[in-house]
């Protein structure tokens, strides 16, 4: 068998519709001396000389600027001024802001991890993601160089279910488990926008990529059975008799949707009809509530579930709590019923940074599952409803060759971050981050113990001040020698 490393080939690929500059430069033209000094102090060519006439300065390109004041600090006629732009402020929403759009933007057309040189400026603590900080003590451990192909770190991940011990190597179980070479799945009709232009270009960039895009069945048409292999077929669970069974037969995943409430009852009927069909089918089940008991997680994998799927909206929102929170929930239900190592938690809704990918997989969950972050990357806005016939950002026009390369980019963007983590941790195997928590920091968990010792310093305290006084009162109740 010939050994391959993984590698995605990032194709630069800009989209007009994306150039949204953050900020505008503006130019005051009557005193403006065209001397040039702004674009001879300027690195990143936002300001050039106009190819008409050399004597006079273009129009400045807002959509490069990165924001570093070189150019108005050195007019000498301070003819110039940077201003917040409006139809900036107007991407994404309350989750998705606006910085955070602009990013997967940039990862989407360049493929590459996105460097200002400025450091970082954001606040030093958020909501969801941004209240955990990753571990990069790589000054007293070993460190691994993998983004640059020194040293190989796996990204490898199992999807399905595995025994927990193996008793008799002649009998082998079949084990119902796939390899995927990223932690990164797709969901074929995100944020359900039945578009079957984009199902088509998710697909095919999950298949280039060697990953796995969950579809409806009634979506799967003719034009998608070349990527067959790669696809997680969504199956109505009360619909599984109705369903041909050459669907059935060829399926390797299959995804059980439930409405209403979980019933173990229902659900073994419709496993056993989909292995009759196809032994080796991966039957993945959705959780869109954490409080599932430990038992009933338990019983769903004797009963042939072999991944269970955390699910909460586009934002992260999960029993009114947030999707990392859920994640560490069922994380530890699995441990504590001692099967964590044969079933497969998945995670959808969300992700949408590179750094939300490891953290999740800090949190317990083994891959995760992306809907929202890949219309980013084909030029979305986030806009606060998705009509095709009015997207701002021509979704429905779109080519698939520039969709599917823009997701092909962010992936690899991702992959070389979180390539980037696992080198500082010195971990040579994505695998082995899954539920390591002491690779991270929570703010909640600081918070409380910052506020224990506090209360236990201000309790000693205390405690010297009271018996402090009691000594001088003591000492004055003593009558004089």
């Amino acid at each position: 068998m010939h050994y391959r490393r993984y590698h995605i080939d990032a194709t630069p690929t800009e989209l007009p519709t994306t150039r949204i500059a953050r900020f505008l430069i503006m130019r005051d033209k009557e005193r403006c001396l065209n001397c040039g000094r702004c674009a001879m102090h300027c690195i990143y060519h936002v300001h050039e000389r106009d190819v008409a006439d050399l004597r006079r300065l273009g129009e400045p390109d807002s959509y490069l600027c990165k924001n570093c004041f070189a150019c108005i600090q050195n007019c000498p006629q301070h003819a110039l001024t940077m201003l917040n732009n409006p139809a900036f402020l107007l991407l994404g929403n309350e989750y998705w802001k606006p910085q955070m759009v602009a990013t997967l933007w940039g990862e989407a057309e360049t493929g590459k991890i996105p460097v200002l040189g400025a450091g970082y400026r954001g606040p030093f603590r958020g909501y969801g993601f941004d209240e955990i900080w990753t571990d990069m003590s790589e000054i007293v451990r070993p460190t691994r160089d993998g983004i640059h192909g020194r040293e190989y770190i796996s990204t490898t991940v199992e999807i399905g279910s595995k025994p927990s011990w193996i008793k008799d190597f002649s009998a082998l179980p079949e084990c119902a488990f796939q390899e995927i070479p990223v932690p990164v799945l797709f969901d074929a009709n995100p944020v359900g926008l039945n578009s079957n232009s984009i199902t088509y270009l998710i697909v095919k960039a999950a298949h280039e990529l060697g990953t796995l895009a969950a579809i409806d069945i009634e979506r799967c048409d003719e034009k998608l059975l070349p990527f067959f292999q790669s696809l997680v077929l969504r199956i109505p669970l009360t619909a599984i008799e109705a369903i041909d069974e050459h669907f059935l037969r060829h399926a390797r995943f299959v995804e059980l949707t439930i409405s209403g409430m979980l019933s173990i009852e229902a659900i073994i009927p419709a496993i056993g009809a989909i292995k009759r069909n196809n032994k080796c089918a991966v039957i993945i089940l959705p959780l869109r509530d954490s409080s599932v008991a430990g038992e009933t997680l338990h019983e769903l994998m004797q009963a042939g579930v072999d991944v269970f799927k955390l699910e909460a909206d586009e934002c992260g929102r999960i029993n009114g709590g947030f999707i990392t929170d859920a994640i560490r929930e069922v994380h530890r239900k699995l441990v504590n019923e001692r099967c964590r190592d044969e079933v497969t938690l998945l995670v959808q809704g969300g992700i949408g940074a590179a750094e939300h990918v490891p953290k999740a997989l800090i949190c317990g969950a083994d891959a995760v599952i992306l809907d929202r972050s890949l219309l980013v990357a084909a030029g979305c806005r986030v806009c606060s409803e998705c009509k095709l016939d009015e997207c701002p950002a021509e979704l429905g026009t779109l080519v698939p060759a520039v969709g599917v390369n823009r997701i092909k980019n962010m992936t690899c963007a991702w992959r070389d971050q979180l390539l980037e983590i696992l080198s500082a941790m010195g971990i040579r195997d994505v695998r082995r981050l899954r539920g390591e928590v002491g690779r991270a920091m929570f703010y909640e968990d600081i918070e409380k113990e910052s506020y224990e010792i506090n209360l236990r310093y201000s309790n000693y305290f205390k405690y010297i001040g009271q018996a402090q006084k009691q000594r001088d009162t003591k000492t004055q109740k003593q009558p004089n020698k």
